[in-house]
């Protein structure tokens, strides 16, 4: 019997790590993908990815949430709405079993209305450690979830020290990793070209964030990290921050600081333009995961700022400082410097094999949907 698998995606980086994955249930006569696109997917502000997905898939719905601005007010409201519509999604599509990856609101909001359906969810990326409210809304969600799927044997280890069966818990590799193993990226000489930068020069990728538990402090951390690519003179791609509070912040400094010449912003950038510019480029500067779990497979040195992935697992070729320009400067010039580059280009991968897709479709194809999934014991 044909499963109807429904999986939720928010944003452009949970989406491209999970193509791979979408791919195998698409085309397996053993599954029906209802794929779900919301919150920054169907968002104007966010460069409404949506048209990204719809390039390879059908979606089965949208759920926009309506949120309206960056408070945090606002942020919570809108993942209220985000609860309701996805109850109602839920009901209308009727899947036997939802995916639901990473550790963002509209992901926790959506299993909070699975539960009450008493609809079984498989999480990816649980266990992991980060330092902002992500952590919280992760570790809620092993706790909501009925299979896990983690990227590493250390977050397993957490997973099993939450009280989660050992036989729920299966590592598969980080799903980023998919599509770069493979080299499904545009090249980087052609992203160069399209982008028109120099490729005699050294390239500094900007993607940073609001630490979701200081939003008010966007604006000034991201004066700090500009501030230290402007002085440093180097060609620097920046792109817009997520959804989350203070994100208005983030996007105001930029405005005010990254301009032309020596800057280029985009919106967005889809995830293929995105890796191909990490394989050319000279260093990764801010605090997105992608400093962290994506970057070690380009061997890219990687600067990681403040705190909001504090904790996380890192490979060798990540540097971390906090929300200071001096400092900032200081590691910019270290990352490109010729021993840490070899650093950097000799560092461990620590995120998987590439095969974390296919994994979590197996996976998903052996287990039994029926009481014993639903009903979870505490192991302690």
């Amino acid at each position: 019997m044909t499963r109807k698998i429904l999986v939720l995606t928010g944003k452009r980086g949970g989406y491209g790590a999970m193509k791979p994955m979408l791919r195998l249930l698409r085309d397996s006569p053993d599954f029906e993908l209802q794929l779900v696109a919301t919150d920054q997917h169907v968002n104007p502000r966010f460069g409404y990815t949506l048209q990204e997905i719809e390039k390879e898939f059908n979606v089965a719905a949208t759920v926009d949430i309506e949120q309206l601005d960056a408070s945090s007010k606002n942020r919570s409201k809108a993942l209220g709405s985000c609860l309701t519509r996805m109850t109602d999604v839920f009901v209308d599509l009727a899947p036997d079993l939802c995916i639901l990856y990473g550790d963002r609101g509209e992901v926790l909001v959506s299993a909070v209305a699975a539960l009450h359906l008493n609809l079984p969810i498989a999480h990816i990326q649980g266990g992991d450690v980060s330092g902002s409210l992500d952590d919280s809304m992760r570790h809620a969600l092993t706790k909501l979830a009925h299979l896990h799927f983690p990227a590493t044997e250390e977050s397993a280890k957490r997973i099993r020290r939450m009280g989660e069966e050992a036989w729920r818990i299966q590592v598969v590799g980080d799903n980023h990793i998919d599509l770069i193993v493979a080299g499904e990226y545009t090249p980087g000489p052609e992203v160069i070209a399209a982008l028109g930068l120099n490729p005699q020069q050294p390239i500094v990728v900007v993607l940073q964030h609001p630490e979701t538990t200081r939003p008010a402090a966007a604006y000034c951390q991201a004066v700090e990290t500009l501030e230290a690519v402007r002085q440093s003179g180097l060609q620097a791609v920046v792109i817009h921050p997520c959804s989350d509070a203070g994100h208005d912040g983030t996007i105001a400094a930029i405005e005010q600081l990254a301009t032309p010449p020596q800057f280029q912003v985009h919106i967005n950038l889809d995830a293929p333009i995105f890796w191909g510019l990490l394989s050319v480029s000279s260093v990764m500067v801010g605090n997105s995961s992608a400093g962290l779990i994506e970057t070690p497979t380009f061997g890219l040195p990687s600067v990681n700022i403040g705190r909001r992935q504090i904790g996380r697992l890192h490979s060798e070729n990540v540097l971390h400082v906090d929300h200071d320009r001096i400092a900032i400067a200081a590691a910019i010039d270290q990352a490109l410097s010729a021993s840490f580059v070899n650093t950097a280009q000799s560092c461990r991968k620590i995120f998987g094999d590439g095969m974390a897709g296919e994994k979590i479709v197996e996976a998903l194809r052996r287990v039994s949907i029926n009481d014993t999934l639903i009903q979870k014991t505490i192991t302690y």
